[in-house]
């Protein structure tokens, strides 16, 4: 696998929707870590706002569980925090 470029991002910060499960029609490559999707590939489009256009770009299923696990990291810091000042 490719090395993933920048940090893990968020469904929090980078999302505009939830992961939608897709299937790819042509080889694509993942938006995160570059490598290629093969045509017929399970995949998911993750909805992220970009010069006021949404777009749905691709990503491979590792890249969308290490999506994943950031958001549920950072939901987690922001659960601990309403708890301990509510």
């Amino acid at each position: 696998m490719a090395k993933p470029k920048g940090k893990t991002p968020s469904l929090l910060a980078v999302s505009t929707g939830t992961p939608v499960p897709h299937t790819c029609g042509k080889a694509t490559p993942c938006d995160r870590c570059g490598e290629t999707v093969s045509k017929g590939d399970s995949c998911f489009q993750i909805p992220k706002m970009k010069s006021g256009f949404i777009n749905h770009p691709i990503f491979c299923t590792v890249c969308t569980v290490a999506i994943v696990e950031q958001t549920k990291i950072e939901l987690s810091v922001v659960e601990n925090h309403v708890r301990s000042n509510g």
